[in-house]
């Protein structure tokens, strides 16, 4: 074999090996560089995990001193947050303040606290508790928002939980494996419609906050529906835009036809 066709045939090997290679160079031909462009992956979807611990096989007994006594731990719980919440808002403790009774440094602080509580009353499977300590919870959740600079993750999470439980109870049936939960029959609602009405009105405060938030972390301001007109969109980095668009997504869906008009103010669990 002459020398000419050894280096042919080696011409040849490097253009299959590099053959596939996913870059694409474009010249300009007024200064000479050579600028090379490399794929972009795209920011994977977020899906949040739901984290629920077991039920009781049947509600509480009304009357009874557990129920008393869960009572008495949930509102507790939500005073303590609340307390802590204030502080925050207010932005002191004073000196020797336990840890768990000292401000919120973070929403996702707070996010925890409420968490542990929402857990609480799933476990007790008693919708004569749940519902109206949920929905102080979770009004709760929507007016601590604009008070800490907006965390995504946390924020997403806590909303995820909370839409997903309230529709639980709306429905019946467990969010996860779709069973009917304890005390319920198939198709039976555990919510009223008045209280109904209250879930799907906190979910669209709830939902117009969170764009707020994230349209202030972003440099923008939300108008309701969206970024106000002199907003171009080029601004907004956020890859949790669409995540957004998810907060309370299933109760906005499941109560659809709610009137808001009936919506009771002001109503919170009561420990009595």
């Amino acid at each position: 074999m002459s020398p000419a066709s050894i280096q042919d045939e080696h011409d040849s090997d490097e253009d299959v090996e590099f053959e596939d290679v996913p870059v694409s160079c474009n010249r300009d031909r007024q200064d000479g560089d050579m600028s090379i462009v490399l794929p972009v992956t795209p920011h994977p979807p977020w899906n949040p995990t739901l984290s629920l611990p077991p039920q009781r096989a049947q509600p509480i007994p009304s009357g009874s001193m557990e129920e008393t006594q869960l009572r008495g731990q949930i509102s507790a719980g939500i005073e303590r947050v609340t307390y802590r919440k204030m502080k925050s808002d207010m932005g002191m403790d004073a000196p020797g303040t336990p840890t768990s009774e000292r401000r919120y440094e973070s929403f996702k602080e707070l996010a925890a606290d409420v968490e542990g509580l929402v857990d609480m009353l799933w476990a007790s499977a008693t919708p004569a508790i749940q519902t109206e300590a949920l929905i102080t919870l979770a009004g709760l959740t929507q007016t601590s928002l604009p008070a800490f600079p907006f965390e995504a993750q946390p924020t997403l999470s806590i909303l995820h939980k909370l839409d997903s439980v309230f529709a639980a109870l709306c429905t019946g049936t467990h969010p996860v494996d779709g069973l009917v939960l304890p005390g319920a029959q198939p198709g039976q609602s555990l919510a009223t419609e008045t209280q109904k009405v209250r879930i799907r009105s906190l979910a669209e405060r709830t939902r117009y906050e969170v764009f707020s938030c994230l349209g202030r972390s972003s440099g923008k301001v939300a108008d309701g529906d969206g970024w106000d007109e002199e907003d171009s969109g080029d601004e907004v980095d956020e890859p949790w835009m669409l995540e957004a668009t998810r907060v309370y997504e299933k109760c906005l869906m499941l109560l659809a036809e709610q009137d808001p008009e009936g919506e009771s103010e002001g109503m919170e669990f009561n420990c009595l």
